[in-house]
């Protein structure tokens, strides 16, 4: 494959990316910013500043703490400036007008920044305040000289991110966007012809699964560097949703987008991407628009990409395939893409998270147990309703994901609060999946300590569609400690022998039975036989939708063991006990990172 890529000789970005697998130098400059800033505290260079007294008679300088002057001129004690001329020798670009008039007498103040030129050939920022004291001989200017270079890579960080993607240095979605339309502007005044690709990553999901997210994001950089590696310097490429790039090609007929578009595949096919997982053999389908023939504008451009796009897909991976006018735009596949983009970049960009919702036994008690509710916000920050992703997850093969990062975000929150239980929902997607359900497992094994404060429910009808498997994985959760609850019971028609079967600690009392119970005769009877069974098969009982103060005194003298709705408190994503939210890490790598 790599010889076939070599076999187009394109043209090429003059210093877009480099071979290896962390990006753009622009992205690695990017993420160096924090490091640099941390290493610039740790060293003393944070809050590092002097002060320093300027002599007019004679024109030397005298500075109050020779060892931090030093520090931030980067030279030894004995090497620091001791006069004006050779203070300002080492200052950056052209002396600060206000700065040089104080000197001279002309100004009773001053305050400027600049950069200091060190030995090293690097630039050092610095914030500088003076003014004049005293009278006649005894006349001194005094200032104070400070570093601000890592508020200065802060500023640098942030106005880059506004630009760009931090994961892959290249643009982001508005700002490719904004390309784009310049360029077609450009096309249509010059008369020539251009292109847009839409690429999209092959099976990112199974590199989640099988090599975890930091492998995701590694794919994602490396293949967005090597898609950089083949466009000219008038070329564009960003980053448009999580497994997606845009890349706009500034002039282009038929044959060379043909010639592009293959190698833009072989670019990325022709060696395994190396992660800390392992080795990962990455792949990506385009979908081409002509420019401005096809498009004129910059969002009809990047719909038919897609469309395009979802076509290239239908076809098999590592395929490629060009807007036409029998492009479907609103296909079912191109909308089940489109979510299962949306889910695949929540998940990598950890925008998955968890609401606590209280579990009480008593009205007045402080609550200890909490059920975790899965949230998932989008890329404005808005939330995405769960009816909305959770049927797209089942449908696409993609809520196994969903129900691990689940676990894992409950884990992470059991480990630094202790004295807390969770219960966590997992689909029967994932139960009946042999090799999800032992994943699931297996993470329980390996936090077997926290695995005895979680609670996993399924719901009833579906441990009716599969109850043999349901059998047997709750046999295992048990094994770790955990305990079992059957969620919405009521609804369905498990039968006496399966609920004995599946071993069950809790029965989750269907909230359409419970709103309402204290003024329904029907209802309380319901409950009342509900609870009957329970208690013959050792079960404890959960009223869900309690709303009304009404009604959970009433079911508390049914005889409900615990209580949970509105009335006892809506899910939180930040609550007082946990107010930064489900920590994304487990403690120890929060830890390693704070080191």
């Amino acid at each position: 494959m790599a010889d076939n890529a070599k076999a187009f000789s394109l043209k090429h970005g003059q210093d877009s990316v480099t071979n290896g697998t962390t990006g753009s130098p622009a992205a690695r400059t990017a993420r160096g910013l924090s490091e640099a800033d941390y290493e610039a505290g740790e060293s003393g260079e944070r809050g590092l500043q002097t002060m320093f007294e300027y002599d007019p008679e004679g024109g030397g300088l005298k500075w109050s703490d020779d060892d931090a002057a030093a520090r931030i001129f980067g030279v030894t004690s004995g090497e620091v400036a001791a006069t004006v001329d050779a203070f300002s020798a080492r200052i950056m670009g052209q002396e600060d007008e206000a700065r040089a008039a104080a000197f001279a007498g002309d100004r009773p103040s001053y305050s400027c920044e600049y950069r200091l030129k060190r030995p090293d050939g690097e630039g050092h920022w610095v914030e500088e305040r003076g003014g004049w004291i005293g009278y006649g001989s005894g006349r001194r200017l005094i200032s104070i000289i400070r570093s601000i270079e890592s508020r200065k890579r802060r500023e640098q960080q942030l106005s880059w991110l506004a630009v760009n993607d931090e994961l892959t240095g290249h643009l982001n979605r508005a700002h490719l966007r904004k390309a784009l339309e310049e360029t077609i502007a450009e096309l249509i005044a010059e008369g020539r012809a251009g292109a847009y690709f839409m690429v999209g990553i092959d099976d990112l999901g199974a590199v989640n699964a099988d090599f975890g997210f930091e492998a995701a994001d590694k794919v994602i950089a490396e293949v967005g560097a090597r898609l950089a590696s083949v466009l000219g310097p008038e070329d564009k490429i960003g980053r448009v949703a999580g497994t997606k790039f845009g890349i706009v090609i500034a002039e282009s007929d038929a044959d060379y987008m043909r010639q592009i578009c293959v190698r833009l595949l072989n670019v990325v096919r022709e060696s395994v991407i190396e992660t800390k997982g392992g080795a990962v053999a990455a792949s990506v389908c385009l979908g081409a628009v002509h420019l401005p023939e096809q498009a004129d504008a910059s969002n009809i451009a990047m719909t038919r990409a897609e469309a395009a796009l979802d076509a290239a897909k239908r076809i098999g991976k590592s395929s490629w395939a060009a807007f036409t006018d029998k492009t479907d735009v609103v296909s079912q596949r191109r909308r089940n893409t489109h979510m299962s983009d949306v889910i695949l970049t929540a998940l990598n960009e950890r925008r998955v998270r968890l609401a606590f919702q209280p579990i009480v036994s008593d009205l007045d008690e402080a609550p200890k147990k909490f059920e975790c509710l899965i949230r998932m916000n989008g890329v404005d920050g808005q939330n995405i309703p769960a009816p909305e992703f959770i049927p797209a997850a089942e449908r696409l093969g993609l809520v196994h994901l969903l129900d691990r990062r689940v676990l894992e975000l409950a884990l992470n929150t059991l480990a630094i609060c202790p004295n807390i239980h969770l219960n966590v929902n997992i689909s029967m997607e994932t139960v009946k999946d042999f090799v999800w359900a032992e994943g699931y497992i297996a993470l329980l094994r390996s936090n077997q300590e926290l695995a005895r404060r979680i609670t996993v429910e399924l719901t009833e009808t579906q441990v009716i569609d599969a109850i043999d498997a349901s059998i047997e994985f709750v046999s295992e959760i048990k094994k770790l400690g955990c305990c079992f609850a059957i969620d919405d019971f009521g609804a369905g028609y498990t039968s006496f022998r399966n609920l004995k079967a599946m071993d069950i600690d809790i029965l989750k009392i269907d909230g359409s039975f419970v709103t309402g119970v204290s003024s329904s005769r029907e209802n309380q009877l319901f409950v009342r036989t509900l609870l009957d069974l329970a208690r013959n098969f050792g079960m404890q009982t959960v009223a869900e939708w309690v709303d009304n103060e009404a009604d959970a005194m009433l079911l508390k003298g049914l005889g409900v063991d615990y209580l949970q709705g509105f009335l006892i408190g809506k899910p939180e994503t930040n609550p007082d006990w946990l107010p930064d939210g489900a920590p994304n890490d487990p403690p120890q790598r929060i830890e390693r990172n704070q080191s």
